[in-house]
């Protein structure tokens, strides 16, 4: 966030608007705590890998955050990490008008997953997220006097930076405009003043038996914002993988400007300002066009005693676009076993190297065994559509 160039591992820690869950069916417009943990697999690659080695590879990324905040708008929630509107209906259902792959649930306890296919320099992805989601109402919130623009200096960098308060809302950017590595994101200032914010990137490459990595980095922060003076923020860093390096606690200090000291347009936007501004460029994208979609793939087949999952794939070579779909499908898939047997999962391995992840996905991809009951080819968009279906076992 606001001070950071590095990344952490950090255990994901609460902040007060976490505390005291409802019913939150059916969704209200208002504030929400979105903490998330998202990972990208890359379809295609491993795909391509296997074909033209006869080995299988495994690419997957995972951002794990905590602290970030959304709203949620007359039927759409707008995903601030990846910029896309999330539709969810009274009864919980996850769906995205921009992309029709994407699909998931909303319990009422606020816990949540949706997945989907995402294209990115031509090549298939699948992204699956899971995570929670918590009402922020104006009590849980910090008050008026806590609001202000601070300006905040990366001591790794030397890059200055301007944080804003706003209705207990914290956001910043960069005053040189250059990119930051990760993205920025709004996040929630307590009632005393206090906040707290993670991001956790675990990266999992495997190549057949001769290559295995597994690493991860990220940082942990948590601050106090001091009313009429500044901001004191706290960060712990940390790598593993290999030789595991961090824990240590950096000190970073911010102070309130002085009005007129830096340009109105230097200013960062309040948290309404950037919703409404991303909400906006959102609903810009080109969206599908259902009438290219088979029925079953819109809304997947429910039946007792079964799980269903789809795929696509747009490639002009009809069995290769099966292929990929098919594995789109199967990834998917995989995911939703591992949404369903993770409850069963109460402790964690204390086998070397075994987290409780790793044993969820490796039980998941056990459970594996499909079989195809649809396949079509769309020759207008040269796009190749896979539904499978598996017998629930568990």
């Amino acid at each position: 966030m606001a001070v950071m160039t590095v990344l952490s591992c950090a255990s994901v820690q609460s902040t007060g608007g976490t505390q005291g869950r409802v019913d939150i069916l059916p969704m209200s417009n208002g504030w929400y705590q979105y903490d998330s943990e998202r990972t990208f697999k890359g379809i295609e690659d491993e795909y391509n890998f296997a074909l033209s080695t006869g080995m299988t590879m495994v690419q997957e990324i995972t951002w794990k955050y905590t602290g970030v905040v959304t709203s949620f708008v007359d039927g759409a929630l707008y995903d601030p990490l990846s910029g896309i509107e999330l539709l969810i209906d009274g009864e919980g259902g996850i769906s995205c008008a921009e992309n029709i792959s994407i699909r998931g649930t909303l319990n009422r306890d606020g816990s949540f997953y949706w997945s989907g296919l995402q294209e990115e320099h031509g090549r298939l992805n699948s992204i699956f997220v899971k995570g929670t989601l918590t009402p922020l109402p104006s009590s849980v919130r910090g008050g008026r006097e806590f609001d202000g623009v601070y300006q905040m200096i990366d001591p790794g960098t030397g890059r200055r930076q301007l944080v804003k308060i706003s209705d207990g809302f914290y956001t910043w950017h960069y005053l040189d405009n250059e990119e930051s590595t990760t993205a920025s994101w709004p996040t929630l200032i307590n009632p005393d003043g206090t906040f707290s914010f993670s991001l956790d990137i675990t990266t999992v490459m495997e190549m057949g038996s001769f290559s295995s990595v597994n690493f991860s980095n990220g940082v942990f922060s948590q601050g106090r914002v001091i009313p009429g003076q500044g901001i004191s923020l706290e960060a712990v860093t940390r790598s593993t993988g290999g030789i595991e390096q961090g824990g240590d606690v950096q000190i970073y200090s911010g102070t309130e400007i002085r009005s007129g000291e830096f340009p109105n347009e230097a200013i960062p936007e309040d948290i309404e300002s950037l919703m409404s501004a991303g909400r906006s460029q959102a609903r810009t994208a080109p969206r599908p066009n259902p009438s290219n979609y088979p029925s079953w793939y819109l809304k997947l087949p429910v039946k007792a005693g079964f799980i269903y999952a789809a795929g696509e794939k747009t490639f002009a070579v009809r069995e290769t676009a099966f292929a990929m779909a098919e594995a789109a499908a199967a990834a998917n898939l995989a995911d939703q076993i591992m949404v369903q047997i993770e409850v069963s999962f109460t402790e964690v391995s204390t086998n070397t190297g075994t987290t409780i992840e790793e044993r969820i996905r490796s039980e998941a991809l056990q459970r594996l065994n499909y079989r195809v009951i649809e396949r079509i080819y769309n020759e207008q968009t040269r796009t190749a559509f896979v539904l499978i279906e598996m017998e629930r076992d568990f």
